[in-house]
């Protein structure tokens, strides 16, 4: 299955249709905004990322996959699969195209890396199995950039959401959201030079 079969099953699966429909319609219009900006976020650091072949455009597809999955989140707690798996699909998909085994490598060890930070959290009961698969994803887009830009977006994340729950006072909270922001933070300081 290629990406583009992935992300269409996922697009028009109607379960997952119907979630992101209903995420829309059912956060706050300062939600609906934010999750505009982060799509449009996505393709801007996406398509600015320093990256190879596909890399470039998959990055593009999994960040705004990866806002689209945080809005259901923030309205359910729970994350899509089949969005996370489109996104997944598009990421390796991006990587495996530019046969390039460091770039295979590195996209592999960054999944690994920032999916086995958040495992180790949830196994402690801090996060659920979504975050843990969210964070995968991220890892795997950050790493096929550049790895140290992995378990970044994963340290971003957790210093976003803990910042967020002490500011809201909230002990229970989406963690896609701060995912998505982390993935983002991390592809914009690679691409700035920052992260090597």
């Amino acid at each position: 299955m290629s990406a583009v079969d992935a992300m269409r099953a996922a697009a028009t699966n109607p379960n997952t249709t119907r979630r992101v429909r209903d995420a829309w319609s059912g956060v706050s219009g300062t939600a609906r905004r934010a999750a505009v900006a982060a799509a449009a976020t996505s393709v801007a650091v996406g398509t600015a990322a320093p990256s190879s072949g596909l890399v470039r455009p998959s990055t593009v597809v999994v960040g705004v996959v990866l806002a689209l999955a945080a809005l259901v989140d923030l309205r359910e707690h729970r994350l899509p699969n089949r969005l996370l798996s489109g996104a997944m699909t598009a990421a390796m998909t991006g990587v495996v195209c530019t046969l390039d085994a460091g770039h295979i490598v590195r996209a592999g060890l960054g999944g690994l890396l920032a999916g086995g930070l958040l495992l180790v959290v949830h196994l402690s009961r801090g996060v659920g199995m979504g975050d843990v698969k969210m964070a995968a994803v991220v890892g795997v887009s950050t790493g096929a950039v550049t790895l140290t830009a992995a378990p970044l977006a994963v340290a971003v994340a957790a210093l976003a959401a803990a910042a967020y729950g002490v500011w809201s006072r909230r002990q229970r909270m989406a963690l896609g959201p701060a995912l998505w922001f982390g993935w983002a933070i991390a592809i914009a300081m690679t691409t700035a030079g920052w992260c090597r």
